[in-house]
């Protein structure tokens, strides 16, 4: 029995113990953190806090870790610990600014920083939404800060502005004036729904009148006089002031200014525009507005009437046309480089021929002075020109007696405006309208186209004869050669004159002078045409007297009017 059971025994000691790598024999019991059951080959698993050691045994791994590796470094740590590189586990306070852990990493930190992606640090870390709403306040904040000044500042410049109405303007309450308002509607009311500027207005000069307007609402309603059209050619309109701003009860006196620019007689309405305080709704009201200007040359285009082209040239076109029941030539202006400087000379030329009244003028009634319808406005005269009665009419047709009688008109018609100081510069048979041929006419003739410095500009402009404005056919010595034009050379241009209207045929025959330039080398040589059979001698004596080479040996304008009333 004794030798069976320690047999027994034996064969239990085999069981109940493991041989660990140096070869002894140890309790199985003694192996701690194994995952599964002991053999005599010892622990083949050991549970995650702990690591295998001497192949069959188990010891625990580091403190703070839940798993770690044969090498005794961590793989996972307790809550709360944050696995480092070095396979250790350290407390949370170790990482700086982290707030979180999962997984053993830092999950989460404080503002303003974010975990690294081995969750061992945090890291700094711009928060966009976070600028953005700093941005925004910011701007909301300047925002705010503008307004509040822009305010201030509106409020302080009305105040002012209304200090500086206050000395030009007229401001009273409706309720304290005898004044008798009309209702216009919406509160607003004025004193009269017409201003009459009256029949007999000067034009080009300021006129003014009054018009009282006021606010029966409780609102502030601003107030403003205006034209219904933006474009406005005939007179020129202003208001002082130009905006008021009316409280309740409130009224103004506006001054209203007008300046007719032409004759005419002016039937509108004004535009009186409020604009209420709450509702910023524009209202609209009608005011009307009369006045008719005296009798004056400044012509209102709307009074002519166009009928057909009589002819073109370089200065423009003129019509044939009416106004006022009267047979008109309007002679419109080509639009020029410089605008300016022709306006100006449009203007003077207008003054000039406005003083002047002869029988043996052609008769100006006015000129337009509106942009894009400046033109000057005469008398018609049935039988266009002299060039044209020459053109149509042959020599046997106008007999010698209507053609002395027409040269004494312009003689007296020139000698009219050396009277006034005025040089003609341009006289030629197309410059001398005919009206008449019967000779028991005061008046057959007249002259045109006088005065004007645009003659001169051109013919001093094209002397090189090589656009085919301003020939030298009418042209003296002295002209040529760009010398001081005086009234002798009236004279000369006068002398050319009856020599054609007197042979009735060209000076200068085309096909003898093909060129311009060859007219003045002709005239510069002292040379003169020959005469014609069909002028008298007296007369060709006469004519001789006018285009002589020396400007001083011509007769003056008076001298010829007597010689020629001696010779007729």
């Amino acid at each position: 029995m004794g030798v069976i059971n320690a047999k027994t025994s034996i064969i239990e000691s085999v069981w109940t113990v493991f041989h660990n790598n140096i070869g002894l024999c140890l309790p199985q019991s003694s192996i701690t953190g194994c995952a599964v059951n002991t053999t005599q080959f010892g622990c083949s698993k050991c549970q995650d806090e702990f690591l295998t050691s001497n192949l069959y045994e188990c010891e625990k791994c580091n403190e703070n870790c839940t798993k770690c590796t044969s090498q005794n470094q961590c793989t996972s740590c307790v809550n709360n610990k944050i696995l480092f590189e070095n396979g250790l586990c350290f407390d949370i306070s170790f990482v700086k600014k982290c707030t979180e852990i999962f997984n053993s990493k830092c999950s989460k930190c404080a503002f303003w920083y974010s975990p690294t992606n081995s969750g061992t640090s945090c890291n700094k870390k711009v928060v966009w939404w976070v600028i953005l709403i700093v941005i925004i306040l910011i701007l909301i904040v300047i925002s705010i800060v503008v307004l509040i000044i822009y305010f201030i500042v509106s409020k302080i410049q009305r105040k002012c502005l209304q200090r500086e109405t206050k000395k030009t303007t007229t401001l009273f309450k409706m309720s304290r004036s005898n004044i008798s308002f009309i209702s216009l509607g919406n509160g607003i009311v004025v004193n009269k729904k017409e201003i009459d500027f009256g029949d007999d207005i000067a034009v080009n000069e300021k006129q003014r009148e009054l018009l009282c307007v006021g606010n029966t609402t409780k609102y502030n309603t601003k107030i403003q006089i205006t034209t219904k059209s933006e474009n406005v050619t005939k007179y020129k309109f202003e208001t002082q002031p130009n905006v008021i701003v009316l409280g309740k009860d409130d009224a103004c006196e506006f001054e209203i200014f007008i300046e007719l620019k032409c004759t005419t007689k002016l039937n509108e309405r004004l535009m009186l525009v409020a604009k209420m305080g709450v509702t910023h709704k524009n209202l609209i009201k009608e005011v009307k507005i009369k006045a008719t200007s005296k009798l004056s040359t400044r012509l209102d285009p709307d009074e002519l009437t166009e009928e057909k082209i009589l002819g073109e040239g370089s200065f423009g076109v003129v019509y044939k046309g009416v106004f006022r029941g009267n047979k008109v030539a309007i002679k419109k202006m080509k639009n020029s480089e410089d605008m300016n400087e022709e306006n100006d000379e449009f203007t003077k030329e207008v003054a000039m021929l406005d003083k002047f009244r002869s029988e043996y003028i052609v008769y100006f009634y006015g000129a337009v002075f509106i942009p894009s319808k400046v033109c000057m406005v005469t008398e018609y005269a049935p039988f266009g020109s002299l060039q044209d009665l020459m053109k149509h009419k042959t020599s046997d047709e106008i007999d010698i007696k209507i053609r002395i009688k027409m040269m004494t008109d312009a003689a007296k018609g020139i000698s009219y405006l050396h009277e006034n100081g005025i040089l003609h510069r341009d006289i030629k048979p197309d410059n001398l309208l005919v009206f008449l041929l019967d000779l028991n006419d005061k008046v057959n003739a007249k002259l045109t186209d006088f005065g004007s410095a645009r003659n001169v500009n051109l013919m001093m402009t094209n002397m090189t004869f090589t656009k085919g404005i301003g020939t030298p056919v009418y042209m003296a010595l002295e002209v040529l050669n760009r010398e001081k034009y005086t009234k002798s050379a009236d004279v000369y241009s006068f002398g050319v004159t009856m020599y054609e209207v007197f042979g009735w045929a060209e000076a200068y025959p085309i096909n003898t002078f093909k060129f311009p330039w060859k007219i003045a080398e002709y005239v510069t040589a002292g040379k003169r045409p020959e005469k014609r059979k069909n002028i008298p001698d007296v007369w060709f004596e006469f004519i001789k007297m006018c285009w002589k080479q020396n400007p001083k040996e011509r007769n003056s304008i008076t001298k010829v009017v007597e010689c020629i009333q001696n010779i007729e």
